[in-house]
């Protein structure tokens, strides 16, 4: 299963468990594309001040955004000012209940219907394309026919090693009009 977020948990030794303080969850907004990398930012920064940041996600589901679990807005407000990929911070904290489904990963094959065609990204097939003929979402395996072979062998592979190309909707709606 391929892990499609990030989350960095800061272990700082001069954090206290029994502290009143509860933390919250911050949005900043960054350059698109440069999340990694505003992420790294603020870790490497977090701790060289030894300010208490538990936790940051960056999740490629929303770009130019991501969020940093922290005590003080004041003080990430500082970490952030001079960061050449950081734009700035929302205001206000965001609940948990807002970005729980991005602490999830998202299943392979949850997107990909029977019938639909694919292209093969990675194996010995990688270019082929091919279409769904069975889909094993316990597995997370698909099985596909090749479409330029001349004998139709199915073939198993991850739902991680496909792209799709063609819903089979679309088929459906092309085929109708002419």
């Amino acid at each position: 299963m391929v892990i499609e977020w990030l989350v960095y948990i800061v272990h700082n030794t001069d954090f206290d468990e029994t502290s009143e303080e509860k933390s919250q969850i911050f949005t900043l907004k960054t350059q698109v594309g440069k999340e990694q990398n505003a992420a790294d930012l603020i870790n490497s920064r977090a701790m060289k001040s030894k300010i208490d940041i538990p936790a940051i996600l960056v999740t490629p589901d929303l770009r130019g955004y991501i969020f940093v679990e922290g005590f003080d807005e004041e003080l990430l407000k500082n970490v952030i000012k001079t960061m050449s990929y950081a734009r700035n911070m929302l205001d206000g904290d965001t609940p948990i209940e807002q970005i729980e489904h991005f602490l999830t990963p998202a299943s392979a094959v949850a997107k990909i219907t029977e019938g639909d065609t694919v292209e093969m990204v990675a194996g010995p097939f990688r270019g082929e394309k091919a279409k769904i003929t069975h889909i094993d979402y316990s597995k997370e395996e698909i099985t596909v026919e090749l479409l330029e072979s001349m004998v139709p062998i199915p073939i198993t592979v991850r739902g991680e090693q496909v792209r799709v190309i063609k819903r089979k909707e679309e088929d459906a709606k092309e085929e109708t009009k002419e």
